[in-house]
């Protein structure tokens, strides 16, 4: 049967992304397997920080992996994320803290890791040139779960233990990764050939530390390191914040969370899909640093106003789920597509530091000082990641070199030469024989770069 975008592509992306976006219901979870098994509350901090970390960890080193097969991929996905849930319920149930630690922090972070990376560039590529829309599309899903799974798994909590839950989702899950494993398949790509956008030769395997040791990339993964860490910092406790306004009922709580959830999930699809509408893809993260921002203010000002809560919450959320989603479009525009999975992993280990740092800091924030100093802190981060992002923006910006004597590589006249040295992706700052153009063909060759970049 022939391949198609919908089903070998945007199913097997929905499938994984709706089982691996449970990590974030855990804050429902974490009472429960509290009360049942007596351990601390730093144990259960500790499972959801590691599985962030290992996903980090996993999508930054296993990122070739994905480059090379989708389909393998999908499987390793299928095998840890399933054993890691097993294996939790079994810790819960034996009432094992490092069982615990290992099944949901460890293993079930490796499945996330796989599972996150895989679906990108596979709809990235099926999509063409909406390829904003595909990776909105493919990091939606995985926002998506929580909408979904939030009052699944709060109706199983009030039927059965909650061990049991975990057996029973890791069934479900199981048979929704299974079936993506066997659907999935990329095609080939037709702008990741052996150039880039610059036309210079692309080097068979990325250099990982000289990218981690690059500028851009330096700033790039500080911007979404202190986004994650303010996004994952109001995940793990908005329960908690919810119960310090006085809502004790857990269907309002639930409904609140969901009402959230949904938010992370149009900040993905929204800004993503705004983004093949731009030149500069980055554009949103602006609007997520400055935003974000006002947001914290207003919640340090007026920390128990209930309605304001959740609206602020609501707007973090879709701005966190803006700076994933926006992401691999970023990277594309300034790494090229051949090389996108392997640079979109080693970014992602600004999620495995932010996966210790935000729900650490939001867990003593909340336990030695209270609500307006959580949203104190996270509004200096804000503050902090619209400073690291300008000076990204400014690291990219486009780069002129002129000549005064100089012969136009185009119409052949004598004139002040001028030519792009270096503009988002477009790097041509090491060129043996660099050519100059005239006031007149500069803006051609402008048009051209510019084309190129979309």
């Amino acid at each position: 049967m022939a391949k198609n975008k919908y089903l070998n592509g945007v199913l097997p992306m929905l499938l994984i992304n709706f089982s691996i976006g449970s990590v974030y219901c855990w804050t429902l979870m974490k009472e429960h397997v509290i009360e049942y098994t007596g351990f601390s509350t730093a144990v259960t901090e500790w499972c959801f920080s590691l599985a962030i970390v290992f996903l980090g960890l996993t999508a930054a080193f296993g990122g070739r992996v994905v480059e090379k097969s989708a389909k393998v991929s999908s499987w390793l996905t299928f095998a840890m994320f399933t054993s890691g849930w097993l294996l939790t319920g079994l810790g819960i149930q034996s009432k094992n803290p490092l069982m615990t630690i290992l099944g949901f922090g460890v293993v079930q972070g490796i499945g996330l890791g796989f599972g996150y990376l895989t679906p990108v560039k596979t709809l990235m590529v099926w999509f063409g040139k909406r390829k904003g829309f595909a990776a909105g599309l493919a990091i939606t899903g995985f926002g998506l779960a929580g909408v979904i799974a939030n009052p699944i798994i709060a109706g199983l909590l009030e039927t059965l233990s909650v061990y049991m839950v975990f057996y029973v989702l890791a069934c479900i899950y199981g048979i929704a990764l299974l079936v993506a494993a066997l659907l999935i398949h990329r095609p080939e790509s037709t702008d990741a050939g052996t150039t880039g956008i610059s036309g210079k030769a692309l080097p068979e395997k990325t250099n990982a530390v000289s990218l981690l040791l690059n500028k851009k990339f330096i700033l790039l993964w500080l911007a979404l390191f202190i986004n994650i860490s303010c996004g994952l910092a109001i995940i793990s406790q908005e329960k908690q914040i919810y119960h310090l306004l006085g809502v004790s009922g857990m269907s309002a709580i639930v409904a609140f969370c969901s009402v959230n959830a949904t938010g992370n999930l149009l900040g993905r699809l929204c800004m993503a899909s705004l983004q093949d509408r731009l030149d500069y893809k980055h554009i949103p993260y602006y609007l997520m640093a400055v935003c974000s921002l006002i947001v914290c203010g207003m919640l340090f000002i007026f920390p128990s106003v209930l309605a304001l809560t959740v609206i602020a919450i609501f707007a973090v959320q879709f701005f966190f789920g803006c700076g994933f989603s926006c992401l691999p479009n970023i990277l594309h525009q300034n790494y090229g597509m051949k090389r996108l999975a392997t640079v979109h992993g080693l970014m992602l280990s600004a999620w495995a530091a932010a996966g210790l740092f935000g729900n650490q800091l939001a867990a003593y924030a909340m336990r030695e000082h209270g609500l307006s100093t959580l949203y104190g802190i996270l509004g200096c981060l804000f503050a902090a990641e619209l400073a690291v992002f300008l000076a990204w923006a400014k690291a990219v910006s486009r780069k002129w070199e002129i000549k005064e004597n100089a012969v136009c590589a185009d119409c052949g006249c004598e004139c002040k030469g001028y030519r792009i040295v270096e503009w988002l992706g477009y790097d041509r700052k090491d060129d043996a024989e660099p050519q100059f153009r005239c006031a007149d063909c500069k803006d051609a060759k402008l048009q051209q770069v510019r084309s190129k970049l979309r």
